[in-house]
């Protein structure tokens, strides 16, 4: 035994340097050919090299490494439905993150700290709900691997009696309206390896493309709505019914056409100006908005709460008595970042190093 032991303690520096000597790839980026066929491109951008693999049974041979991409949970179809489900009720456990913009090494470690993914990056909350409220794109450098893996949950999670709801939220939605001022200058290279502009890689021939076309704005989940930036008064006067927010979403924004500007149509001026769900921070920026504002708001959208990402604060903090949930805990810093936990009506901050701590226990 003894004997065992002295071997696995001089193979152990071994097997950690060659883990960390393991060079991931940028990718992969699924994209159909003219005649639908499936074919997979990488890029090395440090190293300026690419590569490329139609798609097949043993695709698996031909590809690099990656840190989160799962290949047997492509349907090479690429087919996605949209779930027009809005309301989700009886739900014992929900955690909740947004803004991740390709920080993956900080939300790796958030969701291994509380539970909701094991070490091998698999989903662990059983039949728990996990809801991205928007910003997975742009800032950061890993984007894709936090795509990967939040594609790779979604399967898991429904799998398993649980959800994973990734909702759009801005930079999502310029990315795929052909607006890449936030992209990291990583992903610059990665395009320009590849030959093909950065929005192309998530347009309607990619695999990931389709996949996020499929996705909702907003939902509810008991009494609380989940949104990106916040309904405003504005928006609300014109319609309040999620549903039909969902549609108009992706009939206005991400089903348009590319580049439509606000005077084209009112619908989408609505939708995609500072009142919009996308971008409005009224909650806590306008001075004269007040409880009794939001007050009117949640009754419109059948809700107790509101949970909003969008507007960066150093934690997970409550307004207007916890009816605002603030939960943008500026993970696109990439030293920091925070999971709101809900479970058997306590409400909890949940930090990097599997802190918990009570949202509400300051009066926030």
């Amino acid at each position: 035994m003894q004997k065992l032991l002295l071997i696995l303690s001089l193979l152990l520096p071994i097997m950690c340097s060659a883990q960390s000597d393991i060079r991931y790839a940028d990718g992969p980026y699924l994209i159909y050919d003219t005649l639908g066929q499936l074919q997979a491109y990488w890029a090395w951008p440090e190293d300026k090299k690419s590569g490329s693999a139609y798609w097949s049974e043993d695709i698996s041979e031909s590809l690099p490494a990656f840190r989160s991409f799962r290949p047997e949970t492509i349907a090479a179809s690429g087919h996605f439905d949209r779930d027009r489900q809005v309301s989700f009720d009886g739900v014992d456990k929900v955690a909740v993150v947004s803004d991740i913009h390709g920080q993956f090494d900080v939300i790796r470690k958030v969701l291994i700290s509380h539970g909701i993914i094991d070490d091998d990056l698999h989903w662990a909350y059983g039949d728990g709900h996990f809801v991205i409220v928007g910003d997975v794109f742009d800032r950061g450098g890993q984007v894709t691997e936090v795509l990967w893996l939040l594609h790779n949950l979604q399967i898991e999670a429904k799998a398993a009696g649980g959800r994973v709801h990734f909702l759009l939220g801005n930079h999502e939605t310029m990315v795929m309206d052909r607006d890449v001022r936030y992209v990291n200058k990583r992903y610059m290279i990665t395009s320009g390896l590849l030959r093909a502009p950065y929005y192309e890689l998530f347009g309607l021939d990619s695999y990931l493309g389709r996949w996020l076309r499929s996705l909702p704005l907003t939902i509810r989940i008991n009494d609380m709505v989940f949104v990106h930036g916040g309904f405003s008064k504005d928006l609300l006067r014109e319609v309040s019914d999620l549903g039909k927010i969902n549609d108009l979403y992706h009939m206005n924004l991400i089903d348009a056409e590319p580049g439509l500007t606000l005077s084209k149509t009112e619908r989408l001026g609505i939708l995609k100006g500072r009142n919009g769900p996308l971008w409005y921070r009224g909650y806590f920026l306008d001075r004269d908005f007040e409880e009794k504002d939001i007050d009117r708001i949640l009754k419109r959208v059948k809700a107790n709460r509101m949970v909003v990402g969008h507007t960066s604060f150093q934690a997970i903090r409550s307004f207007f008595g916890g009816k605002v949930l603030a939960v943008d805990s500026s993970m696109k810093f990439g030293s920091m970042g925070e999971v709101l936990l809900i479970e058997e009506g306590k409400f909890i901050r949940g930090g990097m190093l599997g802190e918990r701590m009570d949202l509400f226990a300051e009066g926030k």
